[in-house]
């Protein structure tokens, strides 16, 4: 009997790799979107459901007839009342493990971050008055916790932490995923002085595969990429665009200066400044892309889709993204 794979917050970066990959394993897969339009972003062969993922009824029906569920829906939309953008990344956690443990056997695999292994104690409620990048952090905690709480309950679910991810297929970047583009346009000479830990979204969604197929409920999945430094990075976007630039920093304090937006505030200065290195273990033992061959392919493909890389589109999508 086909296996149907529900795939949620599909229009993403991992959604995209995510309906990839599982077809590419013999599974059948539905897509929950929030509009028929979205029909444009699947890749053939996947079947679609109409839904709001803050609508219980409707993630039931979405989820009817499916043996499992990838649950990769967050929204990254920080102009949304905070307690708006709480019911989506929380709200929708619940009601996707709501409607798992209403059928039998569906097992539910959740996308978290690697940053909530660092974080101590629980989330108690709705936060309020925080920064809007410390909601996200925030908000993915409360929803791993959910999914955790309803493991305990007997939920087959399990967590994959994946760190920073970029690849092609990337529709609607976000802010920081914005350098690819932008380097195909014109080479990066600024950048903050921090670092992160970054590896390719296909493999995220290879290890989401893996863990659907071989994870233990109740358990946690650290993934593990190369850890980078700003410069560095930009150095690779610059390089794969056929530019030997090497950017230079940007002072923080000169970054905090001008922090006045709602998502490049002080505390968005403070993350991208620091090393976000990733010492965790890594615990899905898959192939992982190289992360020169990564920075080479996103840029290609975002090169091949130009309309995605003008200045003005560029401009125009950080300003509504960040200010």
């Amino acid at each position: 009997m086909a296996i149907t794979v529900l795939v949620t917050g599909a229009r993403g970066l991992l959604g995209q790799h995510l309906m990839r990959a599982l077809l590419e394993s013999g599974r059948s897969v539905r897509a929950l979107v929030r509009s028929g339009g979205d029909r444009d972003f699947l890749p053939d062969g996947v079947a679609m459901a109409v839904g709001d993922i803050t609508n219980l009824a409707e993630v039931r029906r979405a989820m009817a007839g499916c043996d499992a569920v990838i649950h990769a829906c967050s929204t990254h939309d920080y102009k949304l009342p905070p307690r708006r953008f709480w019911e989506v990344n929380v709200g929708g956690t619940h009601n996707v493990c709501t409607a798992a443990a209403e059928r039998p056997s569906v097992k539910v695999v959740f996308t978290s971050t690697i940053s909530t292994l660092a974080s101590g104690g629980t989330v108690d409620g709705f936060p309020l008055a925080v920064p809007a990048r410390k909601l996200m952090s925030l908000s993915k905690k409360a929803a791993e916790e959910e999914v955790l709480a309803h493991a305990r309950r007997g939920l087959p679910a399990i967590v994959v932490n994946p760190p920073y991810f970029i690849g092609p297929l990337d529709y609607r970047p976000s802010p920081f995923r914005l350098w690819a583009p932008l380097a195909v346009r014109m080479p990066i000479r600024l950048v903050p002085g921090g670092g992160f830990n970054v590896m390719s979204a296909r493999d995220v969604a290879r290890a989401h595969v893996w863990a659907l197929e071989r994870g233990r409920a109740a358990t946690r999945y650290p993934l593990v990429g190369r850890n980078v430094s700003l410069v560095e990075y930009a150095s690779l976007l610059n390089a794969a665009a056929g530019r030997r630039v090497v950017p230079r920093e940007i002072p923080a304090a000169l970054l905090r200066s001008v922090a006045v937006g709602k998502v490049f505030d002080p505390y968005a200065v403070d993350l991208i400044t620091r090393l976000n290195y990733v010492f965790e273990q890594d615990a899905v033992p898959i192939e992982r892309e190289s992360l020169e061959d990564l920075v080479s392919g996103t840029v290609r493909w975002f090169r091949d889709e130009r309309h995605l890389a003008g200045v003005r589109v560029l401009a125009a999508y950080a300003w509504r993204r960040c200010f």
